[in-house]
This record gives structure tokens, sequence and C-alpha cells, in this order.
């Protein structure tokens, strides 16, 4: 009898002899009350300077969309790591950048953040969808997109 594999399981791959595991998260955290912080003059530095601040917390970020109210993450996190407070890290020093490099009133997080494994195999396909989503934003809304990867992803409500 064949068992299906775990979300987890899916998201390992042994990528050589030395059976070195991979392991990928689509990650999402969100501005809240409606503000967008991150104008166009401060995505490309933001995106910079989120890859940095993961870093430092033991998380790799292979690929990074900074849109005015939320950022979209594709993360190589080693087995271990602590991925909610990396991202919790992630949040408060964003803030601090968006405070010390913009114009933009200050603004708080939402609690919500979007975590999901994703396979080896899938990771061109997330930067595809990364580099539509100055596109896909111009005719949908944040909570649009939400319902449409808990589509994509089989999740329900």
């Amino acid at each position: 009898m064949v068992f299906p594999q775990t979300i987890l399981e899916s998201s390992i791959l042994a990528a050589n002899s030395m059976d070195m595991v991979r392991i990928y998260l689509h990650a999402i955290i969100y501005v809240a009350d409606g503000k967008r912080p991150f104008d166009e003059s401060l995505r490309s530095e933001a995106a910079a300077f989120t890859k940095t601040v993961l870093h430092y917390k033991g998380l790799h970020c292979e690929s990074v969309c900074v849109l005015p109210d939320h950022v979209h993450l594709l993360l190589h996190v080693p087995i271990g790591a602590e991925v909610e407070r990396g991202l919790k890290t992630l949040r408060y020093w964003l803030s601090d950048y968006v405070e010390r490099h913009s114009t933009q009133p200050s603004f708080e997080w939402q609690e919500r953040m979007w975590i999901v494994s994703k396979s080896p195999c899938d990771v061109s396909a997330m930067e595809k969808y990364f580099r539509r989503q100055q596109d896909y934003h111009a005719n949908h809304t944040i909570e649009e997109e939400w319902e449409d990867m808990m589509d994509l992803e089989e999740i329900e409500n």
C-alpha cells in the first residue's frame, strides 16, 4: 500500500551523494490597516535588506518580492530553523528600516502570515510567480490572492 506524502516530505530532496536536505517555503508577511509603506523608491533596497536580516536568522532567501503592502519570500530553510521567529524578527527590522529610510508613516504588521512548503521542483515557478506580482495586484486584492492561494494549495478555511 502506498501512503500519500506529507507536505514536509514532499519538500525534501536528496540533492547529492551527501544527502543534503533542501526545504523550501513560500512565506508572506502582511502590513496591517490598509497601509502601503513600501513605495517604489524603497522596494529594491528593502528586498536586499530582507535577505540580510533573514541570513542572520539562519534562513536563506532565494527570492523576495516587496510590494506596497506585503512581502513574498521564497526561503531555503535548514532543518531546525525557527521560521516564525525569523519572520517576526524580519517584520520588526523592516518597520525600523522604513521608518529610517522613508517619509512613509509608521505602520503595523498583521499577525497573519502565509507559510507553505514548496517542492524544490517549484523554485523556478515561484520565482516567475514573484515577477508577476506587480501585474497581479493591479487587478486583485490581498484577500483575493489569499483565497487563490488557499485554493491552489487545496487548503480549506
